[in-house]
C-alpha cells in the first residue's frame, strides 16, 4: 500500500495502481472536467494523471470550483 495526503487526510492506495488516475477512480470521482490536481505543490496536467506514479507521503491537493453568490 502507498500512503499519501489527500486535502491533508491519510488515505491508503494499492501499490502497482497508484497513479492520479487511480487516485480518482478509487474515489468513484467521475466528473473529471472540473477537478485539478496537484502533487507536492505542483498543478498536473490532465493529461499525465494516467501515468503520473504517485509515491509514499506525496502530498495531493485536489480542488474543484464550485459555483455561489
Amino acid at each position: 500500500m502507498t500512503r499519501i495526503l489527500l486535502n491533508d487526510e491519510e488515505i491508503s492506495l494499492n501499490r502497482g495502481g497508484a497513479t492520479v488516475e487511480a487516485l480518482l477512480k478509487q474515489l468513484s470521482i467521475n466528473d473529471l472536467e472540473r477537478i485539478a490536481v496537484a502533487v507536492n505543490d505542483n498543478v498536473l496536467r490532465r493529461s499525465d494523471w494516467a501515468s503520473y506514479q504517485l509515491e509514499e507521503n506525496d502530498r495531493v491537493l485536489m480542488i474543484a470550483p464550485i459555483q455561489g453568490g
